[in-house]
């Protein structure tokens, strides 16, 4: 399994250092990965069912952000969406199921090809 991991840099364009990073939801067999990276851009693994989604995200005011992921290949299966990030983690909502994701890391790492997410 080949792993991208991308540095985050603090710089006015950039997210916010403090979003950037990976974050998992659930064990074993039903884990999520999601991944910010400096870019602004979510890359969302659901290896179980082969879901490799690329969004992006936008801080709105303070802690609350915007995560928006509309794909071609998987529709609305991540809906446009304000979270509010704790500086440990968010929830967001996945086909109706609310997920908590928890940060592992500071590094976003990415599962995979990133051409594999759209």
């Amino acid at each position: 399994m080949l792993a991208l991991l991308v540095g985050c840099t603090n710089n006015s364009s950039s997210t916010p250092e403090t979003i950037c990073g990976t974050y998992t939801s659930g064990e074993a067999e039903f884990q999520k990965i999601l991944a910010v990276d400096q870019n602004n851009q979510v890359y969302y693994a659901d290896q179980k069912n082969d879901c490799f989604i690329l969004g992006e995200v936008r801080q709105q005011k303070g802690d609350s952000y915007l995560i928006s992921c509309q794909s071609s290949n998987y529709g609305d299966r991540i809906p446009d969406q304000e979270f509010t990030y704790d500086g440990k983690g968010f929830a967001i909502t996945i086909q109706g199921e609310r997920f908590e994701f928890e940060k592992i890391d500071d590094i976003p790492s990415v599962i995979g090809d990133v051409a594999r997410y759209s």
